[in-house]
């Protein structure tokens, strides 16, 4: 066995560097082929690191063609992998791994920022409780039993969550002072941010009741945590940049747009990029990458696209994608925009599985030749998806919009008159002058699709009832609000010829009732609400599950027009995300079509293929990313398994530039660019799993 470390011997007096000549810059571009090394190791385990050699490390990181991998100075349990004199070092490890990681890493040119826990961490929650994040009951936070006897099975994920404030930290910053003074920093990776518990510890009850914040109000308790952590995130900041200027930062759950806490709240705003965590096998599927990319993006911040190797949870041992899922996934982050980062789990014995690394090397030679194509572009459409950070509502409208392969990007007040159409999602999401400001849009000829509660202003409830004085919506949709519906759900019928396409005149199922709107005389009603007879109750009710539909129209619509304004009552969004009825989607897709005649993209897809634009105009190009591999659900897991080719796909763009050439890459081969209509036209041969198509201007 060979080993190589650095001393044991802590210098905290002055910074020692290893390759001192080796240094990253902000400004360089985020590596592409990324591995996150997960390394939680309890000390129940002994011979840490025993197995470790830095050859070996380092064949594996060639092998899986990485130039980037996180690699751990601290874990979940609180032991530290180096020397350390204000930590503990596992009790089992007797020399410098993580100092021997960083050696063999720059070696051969390959970053290593250093991972810290802050969230999870079992030595601290034990030595000091006081540290611990507390519920509004005074119970730890976390997944945990505390009656429960040492040999009874202990739950996944089960770990007390700290609070990040205090002496905890305290501890912290001089711990990662200490790491900044003794090593060669490429960045810190700190984890566990979980903002949406909100903590009511004594050190925050005591600091909320000196700020008289209400705390039986737990949305004000949330905003208090959040804005410890952003005390305490800006404060890590300002340390590593002192050091180390050029070294990334990165606070690991503030970018799940499924809590939404952390969009309303900002709580990523201290990183330096983005690191965009996620395991589609089982958290969630393969569309939520697409939302999130284009959400960070549109910010102005690089991204990097997170899976694992693993099958079904992350940090799994033993748990293996096959490498077609792998390519499959990495492409994907390219085409969307970002970098590749696949999470591993190293053995606590030191030693890389080289299996591992050989099924991410099958994937990463395939980013190598694409890379060039995504990570700098950034999403161009005219039809924009308005955010509202209620997550069902904008994935729902995602999956559908990704599905029907429609190019779209991310409206706001500021950027609206960029876009063609808007889609507005079913939460109450608009103030009053954001409203006024999508009217003005309508205007001006921009098309707008408003669906359910998105047309009413920001965090309203909807109080009317039939009979009553209408409630005014925030955005004029040719219809007053009456009130919600008597009914647990009901049915839609299509009135007009122009929402027919690929649907049926019959009425059909909504799972959620519409609200209840009255049109204006000069407004036209292109679908109606078919209401059921009654509810289904223990004491009415009427076959298997919903009651039938009356035979006449409600007098309510379900779908209206007023200029370019179309209001659906239904929230197909929450809808499609839970329901996935297609001719909920084909409806959508039919009012797009009556607003929406420009995209910049169309391409000849089934269903289940994806399309992302982006635009680099530095090399002054367009990309036309196509990727084809349907997910099946297989038990609880969704498997990319069949990488099937695909021939002749048409891909028509329509760009406010002449384009030049148009080519396949990465097979650079030249596609025949005929001009068609507003725009130009080419047809891809053949293609397995993904594709580029270049349009150079």
């Amino acid at each position: 066995m060979t080993r190589s470390f650095f001393p044991m011997v802590l210098l905290l007096t002055a910074p020692v560097f290893v390759h001192a000549q080796w240094h990253r810059t902000v400004d360089e571009p985020l590596r592409s082929r990324q591995v996150h090394l997960d390394f939680h190791t309890s000390e129940f385990i002994e011979d840490i690191g025993g197995s470790f050699s830095k050859e070996q490390f380092q064949r594996a990181l060639q092998l899986g063609r990485v130039n980037h991998i996180n690699i751990f100075a601290k874990g979940h349990h609180g032991w530290s992998y180096y020397p350390t004199g204000v930590g503990e070092r596992h009790p089992h490890l007797d020399f410098d791994l993580l100092g021997a990681q960083i050696e063999a890493c720059h070696e051969i040119g390959v970053n290593c920022p250093l991972y810290f826990t802050v969230g999870w961490s079992v030595r601290d929650a034990e030595l000091h409780p006081e540290w611990c994040a507390r519920a509004a009951d005074g119970s730890f936070i976390g997944d945990l039993d505390p009656g429960a006897a040492p040999d009874e099975k202990r739950p996944h994920y089960s770990w007390k969550l700290l609070c990040p404030s205090g002496g905890y930290h305290r501890q912290i910053m001089e711990q990662v002072r200490e790491i900044c003074l003794n090593y060669q920093v490429d960045g810190l990776w700190f984890d566990i941010y979980q903002v949406n518990h909100g903590c009511y510890c004594e050190r925050c009850t005591r600091r909320m009741r000196e700020r008289n914040i209400d705390i039986t109000d737990h949305d004000a308790v949330v905003a208090h945590f959040a804005s410890v952590y952003k005390e305490h995130m800006r404060d890590l900041r300002r340390l590593v940049a002192e050091y180390h200027p050029g070294a990334t930062v990165f606070f690991n759950g503030t970018t799940s747009l499924a809590r939404s806490d952390n969009i309303r709240h900002s709580v990523y705003r201290y990183n330096t990029h983005q690191d965009l965590e996620d395991l589609p096998t089982t958290w969630g599927g393969y569309d939520k990458m697409p939302l999130q990319a284009k959400y960070f993006l549109c910010r102005g911040t690089p991204i990097v696209a997170m899976s694992g190797k693993f099958h079904k949870a992350w940090g799994e041992f033993g748990g293996f994608k096959y490498p077609d899922a792998i390519k499959y996934e990495a492409a994907a982050m390219i085409s969307f925009g970002a970098a590749c980062n696949f999470g591993d789990q190293l053995h606590p014995g030191g030693e890389m599985d080289m299996e591992t690394y050989r099924n991410i090397g099958e994937a990463y030679r395939y980013v190598e030749q694409i890379e060039d194509y995504g990570p700098g572009g950034m999403p161009v459409s005219r039809l924009g998806l308005w955010f509202s950070g209620d997550f069902e509502a904008d994935q729902g409208l995602t999956n559908m919009l990704l599905e029907m392969h429609y190019d779209f990007n991310l409206a706001n007040e500021k950027n609206i008159d960029s876009f063609e159409a808007i889609l507005v999602p079913s939460s109450s999401c608009l103030t009053a002058e954001q409203g006024e400001r999508i009217e003005q849009f309508a205007r001006a000829k921009g098309g707008v699709i408003v669906l359910e509660r998105g047309a009413l202003e920001r965090h309203a409830s909807v109080k009317g009832v039939p009979g009553e004085p209408e409630l005014p919506f925030v955005l004029d949709t040719g219809a007053g609000l009456a009130g919600e519906s008597e009914y647990d759900f009901d049915y839609t019928v299509l009135k007009d010829s122009t929402l027919l396409q690929n649907t049926v005149k019959s009425p059909f199922l909504n799972y959620l009732s519409g609200l209840w709107t009255r049109p204006d005389r000069d407004t036209r009603v292109l679908a109606q609400i078919r209401n059921p007879y009654f509810n289904r109750t223990y004491e009415k009710y009427s076959s298997h599950r919903e009651t039938p539909y009356q035979l006449n129209d409600s007098g309510y619509p379900a779908v209206t027009r007023k200029g370019n304004i179309i209001f659906f009552a239904h929230a197909l969004d929450r809808l499609y995300y839970h329901h996935g009825v297609r001719l909920h989607r084909e409806l959508l897709k039919n009012a797009i079509d009556l607003i929406y005649r420009r995209p910049m993209v169309r391409a000849g897809l089934p269903s289940a293929g994806r399309v992302s634009l982006l635009h680099q105009p530095r090399q002054r190009r367009y990309i036309v990313h196509l990727l084809y591999s349907p997910p099946l659900q297989r038990g609880e897991v969704r498997v990319i398994e069949d990488l099937v080719p695909l021939y002749r796909i048409p891909v028509h763009v329509d760009f406010d530039r002449k384009i030049k050439s148009a080519r396949l890459e990465p097979e650079h081969r030249d596609l025949v660019l005929e001009a068609d209509g507003n725009g130009y036209r080419v047809v891809v041969p053949e293609f397995t799993c993904h594709c580029c198509v270049v349009f150079d201007y």
